[in-house]
C-alpha cells in the first residue's frame, strides 16, 4: 500500500501532458479499493484528495479527503496546504489562510505554503503578501510560480509599485521566456506606465505563446490604438471579443459537466443526461463530457449509444483507458473471425521487412475484419515502420478500441507518440503495456528510454534495472542503463554496464555498436584520448558506417593534434548523418585550428541552421504545450 501511494504521488508531482489526460477515474478506482483494505494511512486520503481535485470532482468531495488526512495526522503540513488551495478557490479565503498559516506552523520552511498564503494575501494584506513571497523565493529560487506571484504583489503594493513589479517580471520571463502570462502581466505594467512601444512588443509575444488569451488579444488592442495602429487595434480587440466568447462557452461547458457529475453520483441520470448534453451543445470536441455522456447511456442500458459515446472519447482522447475498456467490453468480439492462413502471410511478409508490400494487404483485410485487433495493430506497425505516424497512431487506436489487452499496440503507439514528442500520452501507453505484459523487458525499456529523453535519468535507471531483472541478457538495456548512470554521476557503473553489454554482443556475435560509442564519449570527455579511440575504432570494425563512431574517433583526433584524421572523420560522420549540428561544430572548430577560415565558416553556418531548425521545432512543441487543457483542482495559486 504505501508503495502504491508513493507511485500515485509521484505521478502527480509529474509535468501535466501536453497529449491526453491520465485516466484519473481509474487511479481514484484503484486507491479507494486500496483504503478499504487500509482506511486509517493519512498520506493515501492525502493523495485521494489530489486525484479527485485532477478529476474536477465535487470540491466537498476533495477536501473530504484533505480533512481525513489531517484528522488521522494532524501536523500533515502538505494536506493543511491542498486544503487551503481547495478553499482559496472556493473564494474562502478566511479558511484558506488559516489552512496555509497552519501548515507553516508545522513546517515553517514549507516554500510552496508561503508562497499560497502571500498569493491569496496580495489583494487585502499586500505587505504581508511581498514578504511570504519573497520568503518563498528565498526558499525556493527556481519557482516560477513564487517569483511571479512576487512581482504580482508587488504591483499591488505602493510601497514597491510598478517599477519593482516591471524589475520582477523582467527576472521571471529570463528564467522561461515562454511564460506567456508573465508576458501579459509585463506589457499591462509598461502599458500602465505609458511605455506603449515596450508594452506592444511583451503583448505581441504573450499573444503568440497563448493565441487562445483574450486578455493578451484584448490588451495588445489597446496598445496598439494608443500607438495609432487603428487597423491593427481593431483587428486584435476582435479577436478578444470572440475569445472571450468562447471561453464562456468553454467555463459553461465545464460547469455543465461538474453538475452532472454530480447528479450521476446521487443517481439522477435525467439531470446527468442533460447536463451532458448542454456540455457537449457548448464545447462539442469535450473528451469529458463524451465520456460522462457514455457512462449515463451505460448505467441507462444503451449499450449502442454508450460504446459510440466512448468511441467518441478515446478519438478526442487516446489516454482514456477506462472508456476503452468499455468499448471492449461492449464489442465482446476481441479477434473473433480472424483467418490463421492469412495472418501466417503477413507475419512473413512483416518479418521480412516488406511493410509497403504488406500494408495494402492488411488495409484490405480490416475492411473484411474491422473487429480483429491483430489486423488493425498489424497495419499500425508496417506503418509505423514507414514512419507515417499519424496513420500509425490511428490503425493502433482502433486495435485497442477492440482489444485494450494488446500490449504490443500499446508499445508501437508510445512509440509513435514518443517520435512525435507526445510523451505523457506515450508513457501512459508504455505503462498500459506493461500492465498486460509485465513479464515484458522490452517494456521497461520503452519506458526507459522516454524518461531518458526527459532527463528524468533516477526514473529511467529504474526502469532499466527492471528490464534487466526481467532479462539479463538485453545489451540495449544494459548500453541505456550505462547511459543513464553516467548522467547520474556514476561514472564507475556507467563504465560496468557498458562493458557488460559489449561483452553480451560479442557472446552473441551482434554488431550492437551503441555501448563502444558511448565508452568512447566518455572516455573522450575525460581525456582518456588512447581508450576513446579504441572503443571508437572498435565500434567501427561491427560498423564502419556508424557516425557516432567516426565523430568520438574525430574528437579523439583533435584533441592528440592529429587535426587533418580529425577532419577526415568528420567529414565521414557528416556524409553519414548530415542532420547531427554537433558535427558541424567540432568540423568548424577543426578548420579553423587547420586554417580554413572559408570551409571554417560554411560549416558554423550548418551548424547554426541546424540549431536554427532544432529550436523551432521545440518552440513549436512548448507551444502546443502550452495550448494544452490546464490541470482540473486544485491547483496552486497563479499556477
Amino acid at each position: 500500500m504505501d508503495k502504491a501511494v508513493g507511485q500515485f504521488e509521484a505521478g502527480l508531482n509529474v509535468p501535466l501532458p501536453s497529449g491526453p489526460a491520465p485516466d484519473w477515474d481509474t487511479a481514484i478506482a484503484d486507491l479507494r479499493k486500496a483504503l478499504t483494505a487500509k482506511p486509517d494511512l493519512a498520506e493515501a486520503h492525502n493523495v485521494l484528495g489530489l486525484l479527485l481535485g485532477r478529476a474536477s470532482a465535487n470540491s466537498k468531495q476533495v477536501l473530504a479527503e484533505f480533512r481525513e488526512a489531517v484528522r488521522l495526522q494532524p501536523d500533515f503540513a502538505e494536506a493543511h496546504n491542498n486544503m487551503g488551495l481547495v478553499l482559496a478557490q472556493e473564494n474562502d479565503e478566511k479558511a484558506a489562510i488559516t489552512e496555509f498559516r497552519e501548515a507553516l506552523r508545522i513546517s515553517p520552511d514549507y516554500a510552496d505554503a508561503h508562497a499560497n498564503l502571500g498569493a491569496v494575501l496580495t489583494l487585502t494584506d499586500s505587505e504581508q503578501a511581498v514578504r511570504e513571497l519573497e520568503k518563498a523565493v528565498a526558499l525556493a529560487p527556481g519557482s516560477l510560480k513564487a517569483q511571479f506571484n512576487l512581482a504580482v504583489a508587488y504591483g499591488q503594493n505602493p510601497s514597491y509599485g510598478p517599477a519593482k513589479e516591471i524589475e520582477q517580471l523582467r527576472k521571471v520571463i529570463a528564467s522561461q521566456p515562454t511564460f506567456s502570462g508573465a508576458r501579459l502581466a509585463l506589457g499591462r505594467a509598461l502599458l500602465g506606465e505609458g511605455k506603449v512601444e515596450e508594452a506592444i512588443v511583451e503583448l505581441r509575444e504573450a499573444a503568440r505563446l497563448a493565441p487562445q488569451n483574450a486578455q493578451a488579444h484584448y490588451q495588445l488592442g489597446l496598445s496598439l490604438a494608443r500607438a495609432g495602429h487603428k487597423d491593427e487595434a481593431t483587428a486584435e480587440l476582435q479577436k478578444s471579443r470572440e475569445l472571450a466568447s468562447s471561453d464562456d462557452r468553454n467555463q459553461n461547458a465545464a460547469l455543465d459537466i461538474a453538475e452532472g457529475r454530480i447528479a450521476l453520483d446521487e443517481g439522477d441520470l435525467d439531470r446527468a443526461t442533460a447536463k451532458f448534453k448542454h456540455a457537449l451543445e457548448l464545447q462539442p470536441e469535450s473528451p469529458d463530457a463524451q465520456h460522462f455522456m457514455g457512462t449515463v447511456l451505460e448505467k441507462q442500458g444503451d449499450s449502442e449509444g454508450a460504446s459510440a459515446a466512448y468511441r467518441k472519447a478515446v478519438e478526442l482522447n487516446p489516454g482514456d483507458i477506462l472508456a476503452r475498456e468499455k468499448i471492449a467490453a461492449f464489442s465482446g468480439e476481441r479477434g473473433a473471425g480472424d483467418d490463421p492462413n492469412r495472418i501466417s502471410e503477413f507475419e512473413g511478409y512483416i518479418r521480412e521487412g516488406r511493410f509497403q508490400d504488406v500494408e495494402p494487404m492488411l488495409a484490405a483485410y480490416v475492411k473484411e475484419h474491422p473487429k480483429s485487433s491483430w489486423g488493425w495493430y498489424a497495419l499500425g506497425y508496417s506503418q509505423f515502420a514507414q514512419q507515417r505516424i499519424g496513420e500509425s497512431i490511428q490503425a493502433l487506436a482502433k486495435s485497442l478500441q477492440v482489444d485494450i489487452r494488446n500490449a504490443e499496440a500499446h508499445k508501437i503507439l508510445g512509440r509513435d507518440l514518443m517520435i512525435i514528442g507526445k510523451f505523457d500520452a506515450a508513457q501512459t501507453e508504455f505503462e498500459q503495456g506493461v500492465r498486460y505484459a509485465p513479464r515484458s523487458s522490452e517494456m521497461h525499456f520503452n519506458l526507459g528510454k522516454l524518461f531518458s529523453i526527459q532527463d528524468e535519468w533516477n526514473a529511467a535507471r529504474k526502469e532499466f534495472e527492471e528490464a534487466l531483472r526481467i532479462n539479463p541478457s538485453y545489451v540495449e538495456s544494459w548500453d541505456a542503463l550505462g547511459f543513464a548512470q553516467e548522467a547520474l554521476g556514476d561514472g564507475a557503473g556507467a563504465v560496468e554496464s557498458y562493458e557488460k553489454a559489449i561483452a553480451l554482443n560479442r557472446a552473441m556475435k551482434g554488431n550492437f555498436v551503441s555501448a563502444h560509442v558511448n565508452l568512447s564519449a566518455y572516455y573522450n570527455r575525460k581525456g582518456d584520448t588512447e581508450k576513446a579511440l579504441a572503443y571508437a575504432r572498435a565500434a567501427l570494425d561491427l560498423d564502419p558506417k556508424c557516425d557516432g563512431a567516426w565523430f568520438q574517433e574525430a574528437k579523439a583526433g583533435e584533441a592528440q593534434g592529429r587535426l587533418n584524421d580529425a577532419a577526415e572523420a568528420l567529414d565521414r560522420a557528416v556524409s553519414l548523418n548530415p542532420r547531427a549540428s554537433s558535427y558541424y561544430y567540432v568540423l568548424a572548430r577543426v578548420y579553423r585550428q587547420l586554417g580554413k577560415a572559408e570551409e571554417s565558416r560554411k560549416a558554423l553556418d550548418m551548424f547554426i541552421s541546424l540549431q536554427d531548425e532544432t529550436n523551432e521545432i521545440e518552440e513549436k512543441r512548448r507551444s502546443l504545450a502550452d495550448r494544452s487543457v490546464s490541470a482540473p483542482q486544485p491547483k496552486n495559486q497563479q499556477d
